[in-house]
């Protein structure tokens, strides 16, 4: 069986992601002086400069992943189509628009950011659950 995790994002939003994780492109630039040999950040760096002369573009990345289907509980698959359509500010937002326990919602989405699905980042006090793909294909 494979499952392909596809994700959409336009160049101002990869952009966004390389100033998160680098700040900007000078400390990038001047990171790669010294760590030549580091071939991630420079990709990074190369599609950097790519998307800054090229900002309306949209890029899709796609991941194939062998997998048992059953990672993918119904309320895994719920959780995902709730963050999708309702877009919550919190986990607990979350968990009422699924109508289940915030806790057991909690554990499901550490699953899947462990799987790499979402992203759970801090918004205030609460967390906030956000989708790292926009579709997901299962082939069986």
């Amino acid at each position: 069986m494979q499952i392909r995790f596809v994700r959409r994002i336009k160049a101002k939003d990869m952009i966004k992601e390389f100033e998160r994780k680098y700040g900007n492109i000078e400390k990038l630039k001047r990171y790669l002086e010294r760590n030549p040999d580091d071939y991630t950040a420079l990709m990074d760096y190369d599609d950097w400069l790519h998307f800054l002369e090229n900002p309306g573009i949209e890029i899709e990345e796609g991941e194939i992943i062998v997998s048992d289907i059953s990672f993918l509980t119904p309320q895994k698959l719920q959780i995902l189509e709730a963050v999708k359509k309702y877009k919550p500010k919190s986990i607990r937002e979350l968990a009422e628009k699924v109508g289940r326990d915030i806790k057991n919602v909690y554990m499901d989405l550490k699953e899947l950011e462990k799987a790499g699905l979402v992203e759970l980042e801090s918004s205030g006090r609460a967390k906030k659950a956000s989708l790292k793909y926009n579709e997901i294909v299962i082939a069986i």
